[in-house]
């Protein structure tokens, strides 16, 4: 049976531009998928929001009419000059290399930008993309809108002179606009890895000319699924110097439980949807083992999009307390975190305490349907996986750990740039 997806069948029958409908694959999901009061954010407006949106919206404007925009000038030091809006410490490592980084055109404040017409035309497109309906973004007066945006970026990364792009991800708009840019000037792109992936395929992550990994293992997955290694580059993570010895602790007195989440927009490769019940069934689960195990309480942490004035009308409010401190400072007093599919499997096991993957599966897919991906999937050595509840029970009872010796083929040490001369040069 064909499998019928929106966004492809407009992008096979729209009279807009593909590229178009590409760019803008990631709102146009939002507004089909990004729904539900698990989210805390969900896309879904009633009218009555969507146009006190609009009308706040149009205020602003109005009010930055009225003052004259005092624009700035971009920062750095006057070396080759770099766009990033990477995460961690990535732009701090390129400016002790000498680089001037310069912030991504879209995350600009007035007091950065050199281009008052540009710094409107970003925030009347960042309002649309905000308030607008599905209908209305693929029109072709927002096209032409869109078309006009990517000129506006082009011209102002000639002007000023920028020799590279450096992105975090490569599906929203600003940033697969900025790649295309790139490529039609025959000038550098980057993605450098915001976290552990939890899906692989050779679309996402692979829009750029480079991709930045932290560890071998990522490499060797994403090659896997089609990226030329050619391509892959492995540097490290600029936030982690050193790399624990020591196994990890694991006991039960202090026990973290990481949610499991659901996505609000679809990759590029397949389109899948997801049973928002599993998300509660998941912590039924764990805490069923843990009640066997002699646990009576654990802390819980929800994803950052999650609501959790939803979950609490599900969930056993007496089992499971809050977890809303800041991540370093909660993984430091948990004695062990259990968790599906996530970033946090590292920055555990970098915290010294051990990590239990907990990823319900049938057929290697999880709960929301999703296919397993290693290290959570159970193939890797010396990461214990436990994709069923009597497995998640014995891992408890034998307090099986995750070998320290692992993390260095997830985090290469030191975090190394020494390439990036190699590739960018002065333009």
């Amino acid at each position: 049976m064909q499998n019928f997806y929106l966004i492809r069948w407009l992008k096979e029958n729209s009279r807009l531009d593909p590229d178009i409908i590409d760019a803008l694959k990631y709102e146009l999901d939002k507004r089909l998928y990004y729904y539900g009061e698990q989210f805390a954010y969900p896309a879904e407006k009633s009218a009555i929001a969507g146009k006190f949106g609009r009308v706040r919206a149009a205020l602003k404007e109005k009010v930055l009419s009225f003052n004259k925009l005092r624009m700035g000038a971009p920062g750095g030091n006057s070396g080759i000059r770099i766009s990033s809006n990477a995460y961690f410490s990535f732009n701090s490592a390129l400016t002790k290399r000498g680089f001037s980084v310069i912030n991504a055109p879209w995350n600009m404040g007035r007091g950065e930008f050199v281009d008052a017409g540009l710094y409107r035309r970003i925030r009347a497109v960042r309002s649309f993309l905000e308030n607008a309906d599905f209908k209305e973004l693929i029109t072709d007066e927002f096209a032409a809108e869109m078309r006009g945006l990517k000129a506006g970026l082009k011209e102002y990364y000639l002007r000023a002179g920028i020799s590279a792009l450096v992105v975090p991800f490569d599906l929203p708009v600003f940033e697969q606009l900025a790649i295309k840019i790139f490529k039609e000037l025959g000038l550098p792109s980057f993605i450098s890895l915001h976290g552990l992936p939890g899906r692989y395929n050779n679309i996402d992550d692979n829009r750029t000319d480079h991709l930045l990994v932290w560890g071998d293992k990522i490499k060797e997955f994403y090659v896997r699924a089609g990226i030329s290694p050619e391509k892959i580059i492995v540097t490290g993570h600029p936030s982690y110097k050193t790399l624990p010895a020591g196994a990890p602790r694991f006991s039960l007195d202090n026990v973290l439980v990481i949610s499991k989440s659901m996505g609000g927009t679809q990759h590029s490769a397949e389109e899948i949807l997801s049973d928002r019940g599993n998300l509660v069934l998941y912590l039924y689960s764990v805490q069923k083992a843990l009640e066997k195990a002699g646990v009576r309480q654990a802390r819980l942490r929800l994803h950052p999009s999650e609501s959790e004035r939803w979950y609490r009308r599900f969930v056993d409010e007496k089992f499971f307390v809050p977890d809303r401190e800041g991540l370093c400072a909660s993984l430091t007093r948990s004695t062990l975190v259990i968790g599906p599919t996530s970033t946090v499997f590292l920055e555990s096991l970098l915290a010294g305490v051990n990590y239990v993957i907990y990823e319900p599966a049938a057929g290697n897919m999880d709960l929301v349907n999703y296919p397993l991906v290693p290290p959570f999937d159970g193939t890797e050595q010396g990461i214990p996986a436990a994709q069923t509840e009597e497995a998640l029970e014995k891992i408890l009872n034998t307090r099986s750990c995750v070998s320290p010796a692992v993390l260095g083929g997830y985090i290469k040490n030191p975090f190394d740039l020494s390439f990036i001369e190699k590739i960018v040069s002065p333009k």
